[in-house]
């Protein structure tokens, strides 16, 4: 089963209306599907990255997306990618 990460999911500098699904605590800001993409192969997720892609809330915003491996939670994939990001750029 496959499941789809949008930089949104994990942006510290959004707000939960605007699609932010992890606490501020666990957000970061401005993620990259570049980092999301690494972050999730090291958490061994198979991720694909989808460029040109629009979320729904920002369609004017072609943010792109990573589909990735689903072999847990989604909001715990979504924290784990997170707090990997926060890892690898500090």
């Amino acid at each position: 089963m496959r499941t789809i990460i949008w930089p949104a999911y994990i942006d510290s500098e959004k707000a939960k209306k605007e699609g932010r699904r992890v606490s501020k605590e666990n957000a970061v800001p401005s993620p990259k599907l570049r980092e999301i993409s690494n972050a999730a192969r090291k958490l061994g997720l198979n991720p694909e990255v989808e460029n040109g892609k629009s979320y729904s809330r920002s369609w004017w915003e072609k943010s792109g997306r990573v589909v990735v491996d689903k072999n847990m939670a989604k909001k715990e994939i979504l924290v784990k990618i997170s707090n990997m990001i926060k890892g690898i750029r500090s």
